[in-house]
């Protein structure tokens, strides 16, 4: 099987698919729709409008209520676009497309925590191999049918996307604690007693560490700007949920992912961000998770890439990542925000530092 991380399969152009669809004309003119699907057109901008978040809600809560009279969840989005649940007839691509969008509408959720961070998920039910604009596409209304009914069970649970809201919003506490270290450059300062640790050794000099903070600076400021924004994605790569293809395995089982291309700001948190391993700089799960938050936006914000894990060791006065490639790892970046914001404990230092 050939591998599914592809261009047209990004969370870009499920979006792209999603606005368009939700845009189109000859919904049905019926409550509810008639009153809801311009308050959601009106929420696919260019990208997810925040302060139109609340309309997600609200088709929650309507299919939960209407949905039992409709004779199932299904039935009732496909009425939506004027087909019954019983159709032989195989819907038209508009239509498909059209119930394809509140299908992915219904399982995104606005996480904000008092103004701080915000998050959009999109958690896309498991039973769903693809995008629902690509699964939808071509099939006939039984089989959309059942994509709809039998999506009870969401990628991320409740629980889950509490955990990864609260590691948005710790992740920019974090990077804005980070910021103000670096106000105070002075010889001796912490800033640069830090920047020395996490970035340089013996040969550094401060003329290279005084550069380099200013780099950290702009690119930390730009993930300040996306955590606070109300335009972050975290998705999971859904085409490539059952893929065999070995490229497609290894991003599965990572912790997450982003694609540099692209223009949404999305980052694919996959199942390796659940599970606890003895080898993790952080064992507290809440400081793993915004340690992964802050890697991810590094590589969006920053251009970092990934020379060494923390779980190797990565200062290098150890001698197992130099200053320079540590200057564009983007572990080096995450942990020297943690230790910054002070949320680092001596076992975390010592585990970053030498590995584990």
């Amino acid at each position: 099987m050939a591998s599914q991380l592809l261009k047209s399969n990004l969370f870009e152009a499920a979006y792209k698919a999603t606005a368009e669809g939700i845009k189109a004309k000859d919904f049905a003119r019926s409550d509810p729709w008639v009153a809801l699907i311009p308050r959601l057109a009106t929420l696919c901008g260019a990208s997810f409008e925040m302060t139109h978040a609340a309309c997600l809600e609200e088709l929650r809560k309507v299919s939960n209520e209407r949905s039992l009279k409709a004779g199932s969840y299904g039935a009732f989005l496909l009425s939506a676009s004027g087909l019954a649940a019983d159709a032989t007839t195989l819907p038209s691509s508009s239509q498909a497309a059209r119930v394809a969008a509140l299908e992915l509408l219904y399982h995104t959720y606005f996480h904000t925590t008092k103004g701080q961070e915000a998050v959009w998920i999109v958690s896309v039910p498991t039973n769903y191999t693809t995008w629902p604009h690509l699964q939808m596409a071509g099939a006939t209304v039984a089989s959309i049918l059942a994509s709809l009914n039998a999506g009870g069970n969401e990628r991320f649970s409740v629980t889950d996307r509490k955990h990864i809201a609260t590691a948005a919003q710790t992740g920019l506490a974090w990077t804005l604690k980070a910021l103000v270290v670096l106000d105070d450059l002075q010889a001796g300062s912490r800033a640069m007693t830090l920047l020395k640790y996490w970035f340089g050794n013996n040969s550094t000099t401060e003329v290279e560490l005084t550069t380099l903070a200013e780099k950290l600076r702009a690119g930390l400021r730009k993930i300040a700007n996306k955590l606070n924004g109300g335009t972050a994605v975290v998705t999971d790569f859904v085409p490539i949920r059952t893929s065999t293809d070995p490229k497609d395995s290894g991003a599965r089982g990572s912790n997450a992912f982003v694609v540099a291309s692209e223009t949404q700001d999305v980052i694919y948190i996959e199942e390796g961000f659940f599970s606890q391993n003895a080898g993790n700089v952080f064992q507290n799960d809440g400081r793993h998770w915004a340690r992964i938050m802050v890697h991810e936006m590094t590589h969006r914000e920053a251009a970092t890439v990934d020379k060494r894990y923390g779980w190797a060791g990565i200062a290098p006065s150890s001698g197992k990542i130099s200053p320079a490639d540590a200057m564009v790892n983007a572990d080096n970046w995450a942990i020297f925000v943690a230790d910054a914001a002070g949320a680092m404990t001596a076992t975390d230092i010592a585990r970053a530092t030498n590995g584990v």
